[in-house]
């Protein structure tokens, strides 16, 4: 990925995959992305934080902050940031990241990493299911092969599953978000809803 001279800003939205980045069997899917001007960050995705957490890194950091402060006369400096004053939001991932550190972060996502590719592995090994293509960010997109996405979806609890429009068809989407899954289970149940369904 080469983005020198490719824009006079270029920003990079990593909303899901950005913290792969720490992970030093998975980095280098973001090659390239040091290049951007900016790299934003849903925390409450691969950072595992509440919904409202995120974070904005920018390469120089003098030029971002003269085009995100906003001030007036009886501020002392400007304030940084569109938002102006906010609660304290960065307080649970500075402390995950105390708890948990760069590696302990990145071994949270390895096994994410590893989960995807075996729901992947046990969706290619079924004859009544069809894989999109293997899970570059724990990401699995797939559908039965002989009933209908939304059914199957249905027939699993709740959220278990989203979906997803592809060349106009509909695909089930399973997002390896949650460190202390049981993949076993995950695939057992896809399995029963595939049988449910057909």
């Amino acid at each position: 990925m080469d983005l020198v001279g490719a824009a006079k800003w270029t920003h990079v939205d990593a909303a899901w995959a950005g913290p792969l980045r720490l992970s030093q069997i998975h980095s280098r899917r973001l090659d390239g992305i040091e290049e951007a001007d900016s790299v934003a960050v849903s925390a409450h995705k691969w950072l595992f934080q509440p919904k409202d957490s995120a974070l904005v890194m920018f390469r120089n950091l003098d030029i971002a902050n003269g085009a995100i402060s906003f001030g007036g006369d009886y501020l002392a400096r400007p304030n940084v940031g569109v938002q102006g004053s906010r609660s304290a939001a960065a307080i649970p991932l500075l402390a995950t990241l105390l708890a948990w550190g760069r590696k302990g972060v990145a071994q949270r996502l390895d096994h994410l990493m590893q989960v995807a590719d075996s729901l992947a592995d046990a969706i290619e090994k079924s004859d009544r299911l069809e894989l999109w293509g293997r899970p570059q960010t724990a990401i699995n997109v797939f559908r039965p092969v002989y009933s209908p996405t939304a059914a199957l979806v249905q027939a699993l609890p709740s959220g278990m599953l989203s979906t997803c429009m592809l060349d106009g068809q509909m695909w089930a989407r399973s997002v390896a978000a949650n460190p202390s899954v049981n993949i076993d289970l995950v695939v057992g149940r896809i399995l029963a809803g595939i049988r449910e369904d057909a």
